[in-house]
């Protein structure tokens, strides 16, 4: 990553779509935990999207050692940027914080 001057390395943290809950055909597996639990290293995953039946897709944000305040940066950013997260249809969205916290 230093050679490269990357301040990240971002993938999708799955490579085969979601199964819909109970249905154990259609799970692929989970493969988002191939190289940070592995190294140690801090990953993010966001929501990046959905797939077919609008089940969600994710994408991990992985970076060095000890720099999650980078990796938040990313994260964050590109949040902001798209818009990708929505709250579940049988959910309703929180309502946001306010200063005095009420």
């Amino acid at each position: 990553m230093d050679r490269n001057q990357v301040g990240a390395l971002v993938y999708p943290t799955w490579n085969n779509p979601p199964a819909k809950v109970g249905d154990f055909k259609g799970y692929k597996g989970d493969n988002s935990q191939l190289i940070a639990p592995h190294t140690g290293q801090p990953a993010f995953t966001v929501p990046m999207g959905y797939t077919y039946d609008n089940l969600p897709a994710g994408l991990q944000f992985l970076g060095r050692s000890f720099d999650e305040p980078t990796l938040i940066k990313y994260a964050y950013a590109y949040e902001q940027a798209t818009h990708h997260r929505k709250a579940p249809a049988k959910f309703p969205a929180l309502a946001p914080a306010t200063a005095a916290g009420k």
